[in-house]
């Protein structure tokens, strides 16, 4: 009986364990940054093909000799991404004319339901710059990127929210991109625009 007993915390403890270790990495997913992110040595960032608001298609390349400003989300989102574009938009508006070797762009992780009309609607809110460039694509397209960013996103299903029965998860960063499309730092969406613009002015001097 006492060797049954024994067996049996021994494998309640390893199971503890397994779950402990799935839940860390889960929330880690969400909240930590990427390996190396400020020293741009990380390998994020990478070629993609997308879809902007007017359906045409968008590379990586074509924003080479601009500084990429790069945010994952999605256009149900209730508050993180509304906030984090509208910060972008602030920043844009003061580099002034230097804002001209930016490209701020909003790739979504919900192209189930964003679609090119559906980025351009979310995008035309007043609040929001102009320049900032909406995309989405299929399913893979976006796995795809979001490889290659090293982002974290993962549907969630809640019935009742949106009435569309989920949401989803996702990391909060934007990706800064050299001119010369690599890695430079990630910035936490949390960053007040006065802290995100000292960290991007040096860059478009």
């Amino acid at each position: 009986m006492r060797k049954i007993l024994v067996l049996l915390t021994v494998a309640l403890i390893a199971v503890t364990s397994l779950v402990l270790v799935y839940t860390s990495e889960r929330t880690g997913q969400r909240s930590a940054l990427p390996a190396n992110s400020e020293q741009g040595e990380a390998l994020i960032g990478g070629d993609f093909t997308l879809t902007d608001t007017s359906s045409k298609l968008v590379r990586d390349a074509d924003f080479r000799g601009k500084v990429m400003l790069v945010f994952f989300g999605f256009t149900h989102c209730p508050d993180i991404c509304p906030v984090t574009v509208a910060t972008m938009s602030k920043v844009m508006t003061a580099l002034g004319t230097k804002a001209n070797q930016v490209a701020p762009i909003f790739i979504t992780v919900d192209p189930e339901r964003d679609t090119p009309d559906v980025m351009a609607q979310f995008l035309s809110n007043s609040e929001f710059d102009k320049r900032i460039v909406g995309l989405t694509g299929t399913q893979e397209q976006i796995k795809s990127v979001a490889a290659v960013y090293r982002a974290y996103y993962a549907k969630n299903v809640m019935p009742g929210v949106d009435n569309t029965g989920y949401t989803v998860d996702h990391s909060g960063f934007i990706y800064v991109m050299g001119k010369d499309g690599k890695f430079i730092k990630a910035i936490p969406y949390n960053k007040s625009d006065e802290e995100m613009l000292a960290l991007i002015s040096p860059l478009v001097e």
